[in-house]
């Protein structure tokens, strides 16, 4: 799977930076971010695992990779890889998920073109595992991607910029119990991180 997601990457990168080649506008920018993340369980763990007497632990360190292509001054479209972590059920449990995202990216630049806030909306795909004995959930979801936050990237460095940014992925899990029984937990992932960043 880390294998195919890096495959990904990799091929968006040489397709950006193919453009970047054509126009020569240091638009393309792929960057690498690290910071602190969040799970929103909405009941799944207690109600679906026997024994849980509190809350799924709420917090972790995640992880970020991402490319981009800034249009013009207010549009970039944007890809991403996200770890979000591990989070500890009873301490017995551990609850895992990683994403992949595709974004446009809309703010704009100021203090000669140095400054950016933006906000972020776009589709996502969460992989998830929640092991547990009677409950093997590897769920493969479509979710909502949404982030707000600012880049700065200083024209003495050369293409060399930085972010600080809080996204996050919302999506639901839907348990079948034979035909007609059926059960919606809404779910969701965030990260706040403090990312770095080159543009070509």
């Amino acid at each position: 799977m880390i294998q195919n997601i890096v495959k990904i990457l990799l091929l968006t990168s040489a397709f950006m930076l193919t453009l970047s080649a054509e126009k020569n506008d240091n638009n393309i920018y792929v960057g690498v971010g690290f910071g602190g993340s969040a799970y929103v369980d909405s009941s799944f763990a207690k109600e679906q695992i026997e024994g849980v007497n509190q809350d799924v632990e709420e917090d972790g360190v995640g992880a970020k990779v991402y490319v981009g292509y800034q249009i013009n001054n207010i549009i970039a479209i944007e890809a991403s890889y996200v770890y979000y972590g591990s989070f500890k059920i009873n301490d017995n449990y551990e609850y895992q998920a990683q994403g992949l995202s595709a974004s446009g990216n809309v703010g704009y630049m100021f203090f000669d073109n140095q400054f950016r806030p933006y906000i972020l909306i776009g589709l996502g795909y969460i992989m998830s595992d929640f092991p547990h004995e009677g409950v093997d959930v590897k769920d493969y979801s479509a979710s909502l991607h949404m982030g707000l936050g600012f880049s700065y990237v200083p024209k003495a460095l050369g293409g060399i910029g930085f972010r600080v940014a809080y996204e996050s992925n919302s999506f639901n899990y839907t348990l079948h119990r034979g035909t007609e029984d059926e059960q919606s937990y809404p779910q969701g992932f965030g990260i706040l991180y403090l990312g770095a960043e080159y543009r070509f």
